[in-house]
């Protein structure tokens, strides 16, 4: 997902709630945010609505990792991991470490399911 592109806050917002409306398995799914740069006008509210729109918890724990050089966006994250049930949302510098991240937790929790 790619938060420049919608600009404002209400607009990622939007965009995103449509997104997870129209389909609602993409809630359970792991997500790569490019966040840079990130809308300067978000607030709590905006999360709390995307929280309240967001579907259900997924059966394994997911990720969020946003893609960002801000270094006070990890706050951001943690804050988030407590609105979204078994969701974790972690920070990565580039889209190519995100993707080993995500590639290395859906690995393990192959190999966890697989009881190995």
């Amino acid at each position: 997902m790619d938060l420049v592109s919608a600009g404002s806050a209400d607009n990622v917002l939007t965009a995103t709630v449509n997104l997870i409306t129209g389909r609602p398995e993409l809630c359970s799914w792991d997500w790569i945010v490019e966040c840079e740069p990130m809308p300067d006008d978000a607030t709590i509210q905006h999360l709390s609505k995307l929280a309240e729109a967001w579907g259900p918890p997924p059966s394994d724990e997911a990720v969020t990792v946003f893609v960002t050089h801000d270094r006070l966006l990890y706050l951001w994250a943690r804050v988030l991991d407590f609105q979204f049930v078994r969701r974790k949302h972690l920070i990565e510098q580039d889209i190519e470490a995100a993707r080993r991240l995500v590639e290395r937790r859906r690995t393990a929790r192959a190999t966890k399911m697989n009881g190995k």
